[in-house]
């Protein structure tokens, strides 16, 4: 069975993006090895705006090489004959993601997404939080987790990994997530 790994990076103060979606914020780290990370996983699972940002950085952008297939974003508002290179999902997102998390195969790479989260979260599908955080504070934007009224637990995380970035400041946490009852 494959885990699910919510990847992102935060401010200190647990923001994903600014008010207006940017990113610009984000301590760029040389050290950091994307071509490693990205091979621990065999699916990218996000919402329409982190597809949005991460397909900006024109050549830079880590999900071109990809196959269709290993490309998932949710969304309301994208048609897939507009985007045949991925696959989107404008319905039934937590069946369809339980069952590609049932397979054998690389781990899935949930990117971004804190409006996606708090679902994944209910549904009991996120196995790791894995937080790249930042050495600033912003103060307000788009949160890691929505808030959500469906939300009726707190989650604990055994701490798995922590790693400080010495040149940048980035502290690198890694937990798992324990589903109680």
């Amino acid at each position: 069975m494959r885990r699910i790994r919510y990847n992102a990076a935060t401010s200190l103060d647990g923001f994903i993006a600014s008010p207006d979606g940017s990113t610009e914020w984000i301590v760029q780290d040389t050290t950091i090895d994307f071509d490693a990370l990205y091979a621990q996983f065999g699916v990218y699972l996000m919402g329409r705006k982190t597809y949005e940002v991460v397909t900006s950085h024109g050549g830079m952008n880590p999900l071109a090489s990809k196959s269709k297939d290993s490309v998932i974003v949710i969304s309301r508002h994208m048609k897939q004959e507009d985007y045949p290179n991925i696959t989107i999902w404008r319905d039934g997102f937590i069946e369809k993601t339980r069952a590609i998390k049932a397979q054998d195969g690389k781990d899935i790479w949930f990117m971004g997404g804190g409006q996606l989260a708090p679902p994944l979260l209910e549904a009991g599908l996120i196995d790791a939080l894995e937080m790249a955080v930042m050495p600033v504070v912003i103060g307000k934007g788009i949160k890691m987790i929505a808030e959500s009224d469906a939300a009726k637990q707190s989650y604990a995380l055994d701490l798995m990994e922590l790693e400080k970035l010495d040149g940048s400041g980035i502290v690198i946490l890694r937990y798992a997530l324990r589903y109680e009852s």
